[in-house]
């Protein structure tokens, strides 16, 4: 009677412990099901934007953005670096710099704290008035056209006439960054 007993004993134990490994087995497979998805939607997701100066909606996602907010970068880009006067261009071009991405900053840190002494014992102010903009994701720039005006302090024009600029720009984790910003000429 007592080996029956043992027998049914251990039977439900080699029972249970199948039991233990099945539930194993399906918890793994649920927990890599739930790695997977939600590595997807993480890298899916998207932060819309509506701040005051874009009249629709906008997104960065992961390394894209919307052409809207692309616009609005480079509208804001370019007041920092081509609308100063002596006051203000040092603290904007600290601005810019905050832009600019890790491997070009040294030469921009550089080029922009020179300008800024030259602007600043020249005395010269300068606007830009933007008239297009155009955008080309797949190669990550932005081409900007519009009026440059350049005047000393005593109102002496240095330059006025139309000009185009481009930014080379990269998006890494939804933030933007400045590769490269030059005055553009046709067929670079």
């Amino acid at each position: 009677m007592e080996i029956k007993k043992y027998f049914e004993e251990k039977a439900n134990y080699l029972y249970g412990a199948k039991l233990l490994k099945f539930t194993v087995v399906i918890l793994v497979a649920l927990l890599i099901i739930n790695s997977f998805v939600t590595y997807t939607m993480i890298k899916n997701q998207r932060t819309i934007l509506v701040p005051p100066s874009i009249s629709t909606q906008a997104y960065v996602s992961g390394s894209d953005a919307s052409e809207e907010y692309l616009k609005a970068m480079a509208r804001y880009v370019s007041a920092l670096v081509l609308n100063y006067n002596p006051t203000v261009a040092r603290a904007q071009f600290n601005d810019f710099l905050k832009l600019v991405s890790p491997s070009t900053f040294p030469s921009y840190k550089d080029a922009f704290y020179t300008l800024a002494d030259k602007i600043e014992t020249g005395q010269v102010s300068s606007a830009f008035y933007i008239t297009q903009i155009k955008v080309n994701k797949k190669e990550g720039n932005m081409i900007l056209t519009g009026l440059l005006n350049q005047w000393t302090q005593d109102k002496q024009f240095i330059t006025n006439e139309s000009k185009q600029y481009i930014i080379k720009y990269k998006i890494n984790d939804g933030m933007f960054s400045v590769i490269e910003f030059k005055e553009y000429k046709q067929g670079e």
